[in-house]
C-alpha cells in the first residue's frame, strides 16, 4: 500500500524532527569553581540533573558521570574520573541551631573561642571550643557498610541507594581539629548536611550515644570571612558552603587528584561522559561536551619560589642567584632585603671566612635576579663553597603567597681563585724615590692584603727586569692605578718565595707587569 503524505505534513514532520533534535542535548554546567587548596570543584546547574532520561529524584549522580582534563602547567591529573561528587546544599540551616545557639558563650563582648559546631543530646547544633572532648561523626560516600579501625557504622542513606553516604561515630574522643584529622586519615571526613532531608533522617532517629548525639560535625566558624562576626556570623561547612546557602544554584561538589605541584598555569575541564551518555534535565535532553569554558577552571599557584642558578663576581665581590619566578619578601609583594638571605661557607680547604652570615648589600634585578654582596675576609684560594638560602622558610614568597622554604638544591657555588695582581714591577727599588716608611712584611701578609681591587706597585731589588727566585720585593698594597709615587704611603717588602710563583709577566708602559700567585 503507498501512503501519500501532503507537503504541509511533511513539513510538519521535519519541523517536529528538527525541534526534537535541537532540544535533545544541553549545556549542562552553567558555572564553576574551585577551592584554593586546589582540592575541590564546585559545577553549578540552571537546572536539576538526572542519570537517566526518565527524569527520576531517586537517581544517583556518580563519579563516572563525568570525566576531567587537564592542560598547560606542571600538574597533571592522577585520574579522568572524579573521586568523589556531592550534591551541596543549597538550603538555610539556621533553624537547626539549639535554642540560644550559638552564643560564643560565656563572656559579652570577648571572643571565647566558641568556634566548633557539635551535635548535643537531641541532635540540634551548638558551638563549642576546639579543646573539649567528643567523639567525631565520619562520613564516607560508600553505601556499604566497611570495617573501620576506630569507629563503629552508625547508618547509610539514602536507604538502598547506589550513591549513598555511610556514617560513622568514632571511638574515642578528642579535640574538633583532632577528629577531622582522624576522620581524613579514615578516608572520609567530618559529617557535613547535604540536605534538610539527611538532617532529618539522622535526628532525631539517630540522635543517641551510639549515633550522633554529642558528636562533633564538619562545621566551624571562619574568623578571617567577610560575613564573621560573634556570635552567628561566618559559619561554613567543611565543603566551603555557608550555613544559609539557600540563595545558592544547585551545585555540585567534585574531588579529583592531581600529581605533581600546580603552577597556576593549569586548566581542567569537566564535561559529561558522552559514551554512554550520562546526564540528562527533565525532559530527557542529555549534556554534551561544553565549548563556552564555563566547565573550566584553573588551578591555583602552589609551586614554592626555589633558586635555579647561582653564581660568583670573577672578584668575589658578590653572589647572584635567579629564583624560577619574582619574590618577595611578604605576601604584599615587598621588595626583598639582605635579612631574608642567610650566607654560610664551606671552607674546603681554603683560608676565606665569612665576617657575616648576612649579606652585606642586594640589588634587585628584575625581581628574579638578587646580587648579594659577600662579606669575605682572608686570602681566597678557591676552594671554599658559597651557600645562600631564604634566612627562614617564611622569608620570601611568591605572588601566590607560597613560601620558600630553607631547603634548595641549586644555591651554591665556588669562590673563583684570585691572584695577587697586577702587581707592576720594575728593576732595583733602590734607585727610585720613595719617602714613605719601610716595614719588613711575610709571605702570609703580601698574600692576604694585595688584592685583585687595588692595582700593587711593586720593584725588586734584582738587575734583570723579570725578578729572580732569592730577590726581594719591595710594593705598595694600597696603591691604586695609574700609578705613581706618593709620598707618604707605606711600603713593604719580602722575600719571594719560588720563580714559579710569578705568573704572566708582560710589559706595561715601560714596566714589567707581572702576577704573583700566593697559592
Amino acid at each position: 500500500m503507498i501512503v501519500k503524505i501532503s507537503r504541509n505534513k511533511t513539513l510538519n514532520i521535519l519541523f517536529l524532527i528538527i525541534m526534537h533534535f535541537s532540544y535533545s542535548q544541553f549545556s549542562s554546567i552553567t558555572g564553576s569553581t574551585i577551592t584554593n587548596d586546589n582540592l575541590r570543584i564546585n559545577i553549578v546547574f540552571d537546572e536539576e540533573i538526572y542519570s537517566n532520561s526518565s527524569c527520576s529524584s531517586l537517581t544517583c549522580i556518580e563519579v563516572s558521570d563525568f570525566t576531567l582534563s587537564l592542560s598547560g602547567g606542571n600538574a597533571t591529573l592522577g585520574s579522568n574520573t572524579p573521586l568523589t561528587i556531592t550534591k551541596l546544599g543549597n538550603y538555610n540551616f539556621v533553624p537547626f541551631w539549639n535554642p540560644a545557639e550559638p552564643n560564643d558563650c560565656c563572656d559579652p563582648g570577648i571572643d571565647s573561642q566558641e568556634n566548633y559546631a557539635q551535635h548535643v543530646g537531641t541532635g540540634r547544633l551548638n558551638d563549642l571550643p576546639n579543646g573539649n572532648n567528643l567523639a567525631g561523626v565520619l562520613e564516607i560516600i560508600n553505601p556499604n557498610q566497611q570495617v573501620i579501625t576506630g569507629y563503629t557504622y552508625i547508618v547509610s542513606w539514602p536507604i538502598g541507594s547506589s550513591c549513598a553516604h555511610s556514617y560513622y561515630r568514632s571511638n574515642s574522643t578528642g579535640s574538633w581539629t583532632a577528629e577531622k584529622l582522624k576522620a581524613q586519615n579514615a578516608g572520609g571526613d567530618l559529617l557535613v548536611y547535604n540536605s534538610v532531608e539527611e538532617y532529618q533522617f539522622l535526628v532525631p532517629g539517630y540522635a543517641n550515644l551510639a549515633g550522633v548525639a554529642n558528636t562533633w560535625i564538619g562545621l566551624s566558624q571562619d574568623d578571617s570571612s567577610v560575613d564573621y562576626s560573634e556570635p552567628s556570623g561566618g559559619w561554613y561547612w567543611d565543603d566551603g558552603t555557608p550555613i544559609d546557602n539557600s540563595s545558592s544554584k544547585l551545585t555540585y561538589q567534585l574531588t579529583f587528584s592531581l600529581v605533581g605541584t600546580p603552577t597556576g598555569d593549569e586548566i581542567v575541564s569537566i564535561n559529561p561522559v558522552l559514551s554512554p551518555r550520562s546526564i540528562y534535565n527533565c525532559a530527557g535532553s542529555f549534556g554534551i561536551i561544553q565549548t563556552n569554558n564555563l566547565n573550566r577552571v584553573r588551578l591555583f599557584d602552589k609551586l614554592a619560589p626555589y633558586i635555579v642558578e647561582t653564581i660568583i663576581a670573577d672578584d668575589n665581590s658578590y653572589i647572584e642567584i635567579k629564583f624560577n619566578e619574582e619574590a618577595f619578601t611578604d605576601v604584599d609583594e615587598n621588595s626583598l632585603s639582605e635579612g631574608d638571605f642567610s650566607l654560610s661557607i664551606d671552607q674546603n680547604g681554603g683560608l676565606a671566612t665569612l665576617i657575616s652570615n648576612t649579606p652585606s648589600s642586594i640589588v634587585n634585578i628584575g625581581k628574579r635576579t638578587f646580587r648579594l654582596g659577600l662579606p669575605i675576609t682572608g686570602h681566597v684560594k678557591g676552594l671554599e663553597i658559597i651557600t645562600v638560602e631564604p634566612a627562614t622558610n617564611s622569608s620570601i614568597f611568591d605572588r601566590s603567597n607560597n613560601p620558600s622554604i630553607t631547603n634548595q638544591t641549586n644555591n651554591f657555588a665556588n669562590l673563583n681563585r684570585l691572584k695577587t695582581g697586577p702587581i707592576y714591577v720594575g728593576i732595583n727599588y733602590g734607585s727610585s724615590s720613595t719617602t714613605g716608611t719601610l716595614q719588613n712584611s711575610n709571605y702570609y701578609f703580601f698574600c692576604n692584603e694585595v688584592n685583585g681591587i687595588n692595582y700593587n706597585l711593586a720593584y725588586h731589588d734584582g738587575p734583570n727586569l723579570e725578578p729572580d727566585v732569592g730577590e726581594s720585593l719591595i710594593y705598595n698594597y694600597l696603591y691604586n692605578y695609574p700609578h705613581k709615587f706618593i709620598s707618604g704611603d707605606d711600603f713593604a717588602f719580602l722575600h719571594l718565595k719560588d720563580f714559579d710563583k710569578i705568573i704572566e709577566v708582560r710589559k706595561s708602559d715601560g714596566l714589567i707587569v707581572a702576577k704573583y700567585n700566593c697559592d
